[in-house]
């Protein structure tokens, strides 16, 4: 489930990521309800299998049973936050009632590694692969200006134009940010390779970092908006920080 509404005096409203049909809109009657025997199978982060009956403008949850809760993720903060950012950025990329099995895949993938441990390489994957799925995966061949291959070391990040840029054409709109030529690379892997490779990678923490920065930056283009999630998991590398802890990558 990616997200939930309360409507009406105890029913809610459910947006769900299915692996063939795509974002759907469901109601669930009664779910708030202490009797309840739907509630607890259909809250968010839940992967359930869901009996439906045709409503008037969506279709009715008329049996519902859990089958990854995902325990590990809602017992560390940390986590629960990484995990409702990936939600929060896949409904906000997909349209409804368009499948899209890839991007389904991407978010359980990413999920069950979040479950696992603390990953950041999991949440940065998911992010650069949701845009390929959605149409917005960043050029990272060619610059986008004088369409040559970028040399190495000599090319920055145009998030306006929507990708990489040599280092001898200039951008009329928008800002220009560095790109590293690690960061160029491990982008163009997790572009070409498929998770299993990606969980074997290990990168330093000052790499995961420009990594967040550059890809949040397109992601906001893309949107247009900020994620309330993205909010949230800021904050709490700040607490982190002035917990004396280590910042997060």
């Amino acid at each position: 489930m990616l997200r939930s509404l309360d409507v009406r005096e105890a029913d809610r409203l459910i947006t769900a990521l299915t692996p063939s049909r795509g974002k759907l809109l469901f109601t669930v009657r009664g779910a708030r309800r202490i009797t309840s025997r739907l509630g607890g199978h259909v809250d968010v982060l839940n992967r359930a299998s869901l009996g439906l009956a045709q409503g008037h403008r969506y279709d009715v949850v008329t049996g519902a049973e859990s089958l990854e809760s995902f325990g590990g993720i809602k017992g560390d903060l940390q986590r629960l936050a990484s995990a409702f950012y990936l939600l929060e950025l896949t409904d906000a990329l997909l349209p409804e009632a368009s499948p899209h099995p890839v991007a389904y895949e991407l978010l359980l993938s990413a999920l069950r590694a979040l479950d696992k441990c603390e990953s950041s390489m999991a949440v940065r994957y998911a992010e650069l692969r949701l845009l390929e799925d959605s149409g917005y995966l960043p050029e990272l061949q060619r610059c986008l200006v004088c369409d040559t291959e970028v040399l190495p070391d000599k090319h920055r990040f145009a998030p306006l134009l929507g990708g990489v840029i040599c280092d001898r054409c200039a951008v009329s709109q928008g800002t220009v940010m560095p790109l590293s030529l690690d960061a160029l690379k491990v982008l163009r892997f997790f572009a070409r390779e498929d998770w299993p490779a990606v969980q074997r990678l290990r990168i330093a923490p000052a790499l995961g970092v420009e990594l967040e920065t550059i890809l949040a930056t397109a992601i906001h283009h893309v949107l247009d908006h900020e994620l309330g999630a993205a909010d949230f998991i800021e904050h709490l590398r700040r607490l982190r920080v002035r917990a004396g802890g280590a910042p997060s990558p």
